[in-house]
């Protein structure tokens, strides 16, 4: 990853031939005071400070190259049974035609819906010429559900694809693959369709919150940054069958999304899960696009209506979706409380391709990433501090429903932001990939604070909570909090290593279980006001 200056964009990563100019600007240094400690100290110190110092002088927009896929292929599990898996991922070039990144897969026909798999994937970019390219990769993640013979829950899926180009930034692909769950009994060989795209990541070199930029303008071109998302929303959902049972389910989850060029049009992902209901390992992993107007634009503008399309996979916590595919239709009302601040409500109908039928009512707040910009490339006030993070964590005593405890472990994604210099907001999401327990997700959101990022050396608190379930881990209904303290390490201002330890407790009733995670940190700065 970058630390400084621009990438020269080309090769099979990029969508253009030629280097990317990008703007410098000068920002104003921000104040701290000596550090008098033992000379020793002083010579660890100095060249971490020095390039943390050259990043604050200099502020550099930089344009990563990025490459998003989606594909479809059919497994073939055991007794000849067949499953549709359906998968994504986005994929950062990290140097010589290597790109590493998130990616997840989830069932989307057959009779397993509810099987999902999160994890990483690495991969290789070879130029054929004529528009042609070759990537050979291999995907690891932990995940389940669905009662599928996923054993532990790790997966492993090396792929080759085969890649033409279809205009300046889109691909369409033959692969194949191998998807194998080392520990459980699927291990299957297939060919599969996919479509990429290419794309950047435009961030920041400088992650120091609160850097002053107030002469400092994004070019409109490159929009805003974070993944290419400009607002991320929290959710608590009611969701109500239909089927005579008038069963109600509480869902909890969380909105990541993207404004367009068309006025009111946003588009995003969402994921959700049953946190109260009897419903515990219920998930859902939907694609969201709304439309919006402003009806009393000149007296209350910060007001809209409009309606809300969801389409995806979702399944388990013993609701019948299937192969997995549902889809959800909803009116939305949505208010700006402040700058940066949106609150929102919606009222639909959900439907699944078998028996699945209900109704749904949902309220949701939402944060601009970037409320400086607003997602139109407007001057930015200040930077604000971003962090993307992988983890992983070893639970040492979780309650099983056959009254056993045994520890697991999960792979995890985690977003941080900051706001001010201490306290910041999180997302986050985990699947078990050993302890057998491979259908176990966990997501939560909560906030933490941390010491100064100035220093190579940090310690941080968080309290989250959220909905987890699935893989015979006894979370008596689904809702769960986390507490944990964690130790961090800098080997450069852009990166950290962390340790941390904790407590996962459910919500209500049962036992908890210690935990104990190593994550990396990757931090990057973003429009602020």
């Amino acid at each position: 990853m970058p630390s400084g200056g621009a990438r020269t964009a080309d090769g099979p990563w990029s969508n253009s031939p030629s280097p990317r100019n990008h703007t410098q600007h000068a920002a104003v240094k921000p104040a701290c005071r000596p550090l008098r400690s033992a000379p020793l100290v002083v010579a660890l110190l100095t060249p971490w400070a020095a390039q943390a110092q050259a990043q604050a002088d200099a502020l550099n927009s930089v344009s990563l190259p990025t490459s998003g896929m989606l594909g479809f292929e059919m497994l073939r599990l055991p007794d000849g049974e067949r499953m549709g898996l359906i998968g994504g991922s986005l994929l950062f070039d990290i140097g010589g035609d290597w790109g590493f990144g998130p990616a997840v897969y989830g069932a989307a026909t057959g009779r397993r819906g509810g099987l999902f798999v999160g994890g990483v994937e690495l991969q290789r970019r070879w130029d054929l010429g004529n528009g042609f390219s070759l990537a050979t990769g291999l995907y690891a993640g932990g995940g389940g559900g669905s009662n599928a013979p996923v054993g532990g829950g790790l997966m492993l899926r090396p792929a080759v694809t085969v890649l033409k180009d279809l205009g300046p930034s889109l691909q369409a692909g033959l692969s194949l693959s191998s998807v194998r769950f080392p520990s459980g009994q699927i291990n299957s060989t297939q060919l599969g369709l996919t479509l990429a795209w290419r794309s950047e990541f435009l961030h920041f070199t400088s992650a120091d919150t609160g850097t002053a930029s107030a002469a400092t303008s994004v070019p409109a071109a490159s929009r805003s940054a974070g993944m290419g998302f400009d607002r991320i929303v929290a959710t608590v959902a009611n969701f109500q069958l239909t089927d005579g049972s008038a069963r109600r389910i509480r869902l909890a989850g969380a909105r990541a999304e993207r404004r367009s060029n068309i006025d009111g049009f946003i588009w995003g992902l969402e994921a959700a899960a049953a946190a109260q209901g009897g419903a515990a390992g219920y998930m859902e992993l939907l694609g969201t696009a709304s439309y919006s107007i402003a009806p009393l634009s000149q007296a209350l503008p910060s007001w809209r209506v409009g309606a809300r399309l969801n389409a995806g996979t979702a399944g388990g916590g013993g609701l019948l979706t299937g192969g997995g595919l549902i889809g959800k239709v909803s009116a939305m009302t949505e208010m700006k409380l402040a700058p940066g601040w949106t609150l929102g409500g919606e009222y639909g109908s959900v439907r699944g391709r078998n028996s699945l039928r209900g109704r749904l009512a949902q309220v949701w707040v939402g944060v601009d990433l970037e409320p400086g910009l607003d997602g139109r490339g407007n001057p930015v006030g200040h930077l604000v501090r971003t962090e993307w993070i992988g983890a992983l964590q070893h639970h040492t005593r979780e309650l099983r429903t056959d009254g056993t405890r045994r520890s697991l472990d999960t792979v995890g994604l985690k977003l941080n932001r900051y706001f001010g210099e201490w306290f910041y907001l999180s997302g986050q999401a985990h699947s078990a990939f050993a302890g057998g327990a491979g259908a176990y997700s966990v997501g939560l959101v909560g906030a933490g604070v941390a010491t100064s990022a100035r220093l190579p050396w940090r310690a941080g608190a968080e309290v989250l909570v959220g909905a987890a379930g699935g893989g015979g881990v006894q979370t008596a209904g689904g809702g769960i909090a986390q507490g944990l303290l964690w130790a961090g390490w800098s080997p450069s201002p852009i990166s950290e290593w962390r340790l941390g330890v904790g407590k996962m407790q459910p919500l209500h009733g049962g036992q908890g279980s210690p935990l104990v995670e190593l994550s990396w940190s990757r931090s990057f700065g973003m429009a602020g006001r």
